[in-house]
């Protein structure tokens, strides 16, 4: 198969399905590993898809989710640093509200300082991490998605709707001027926009990758008067 024949059939494959791993990209276009990953490398950056841990996903797919398995081994370190800039936010005895994204997650490895902190969650990884450093931690109740171990639903809904936050750390799939700030779960879109609504001081953590990304539900508006933490200085709300 010619070269760009095999890179447009990775094209409708990807469309088609959301997302597609490399191994089965290999053995549905019959050529090696090696091949595909440069395909994938020179469709990535015409931007023609998105390459991705193991394979690649498509640009047009409002509602496709990676794994917290996949997420969490993608761009540690602009996570790391996004992490510590939130951290440095805290003050002893807040009440925090801390959800289920991957870069919030990374929080956890620095809240050792802060004193009297207690941790809402509606991520039943991070309150496993909480709980083993001995950090006050309130899980809320509900359905766990599986994909992102988040809780939703009604139930998570109604608890959360009792509690008020000194701070709320959500994250976030998309930021765009445009399409505001997205995910691509309206379950999970829900409870970000009532905990943000339930608290003080509000902030959004992503890294640089989700600016300028559109997802199917919208968790707020583009706009001040909420804070976004990314790995870089951006001056996100100016004209220019």
């Amino acid at each position: 198969m010619l070269k760009n024949a095999r890179k447009q059939k990775i094209l409708d494959l990807v469309n088609q399905q959301g997302y597609v791993t490399l191994e089965l990209l290999a053995q549905g276009l019959n050529t090696s590993e090696s091949t595909i990953r440069r395909d994938l490398t020179e469709l990535d950056k015409s931007q023609q898809l998105r390459r991705v841990h193991g394979g690649a996903e498509s640009l047009f797919n409002l509602r496709y989710e990676e794994g917290v398995a996949e997420k969490s081994v993608k761009n540690v370190q602009a996570k790391q640093i996004i992490a510590q800039r939130a951290v440095s936010l805290l003050n002893n005895d807040d009440v925090i509200f801390m959800d289920a994204g991957t870069t919030v997650a990374m929080m956890t490895n620095y809240l050792t300082d802060v004193a009297n902190i207690t941790v809402v969650t509606n991520s039943v990884h991070t309150a496993s991490t909480l709980m083993d450093k001995k950090i006050k931690t309130i899980i809320i109740g509900g359905a766990v998605k599986p994909t992102t171990e988040a809780v939703t639903g009604n139930f998570a809904i109604q608890q959360l709707v009792t509690f008020n936050f000194s701070k709320a750390f959500i994250g976030a799939n998309g930021i765009s001027r445009d399409g505001g700030i997205t995910t691509p779960d309206e379950e999970e879109a829900m409870i970000k926009r009532l905990v943000l609504r339930q608290s003080k001081k509000k902030y959004i953590l992503a890294d640089s990758s989700k600016l300028g990304q559109i997802y199917f539900a919208k968790i707020a508006e583009f706009d001040d008067k909420i804070d976004i933490i990314t790995e870089e200085i951006h001056d996100l709300y100016s004209d220019t």
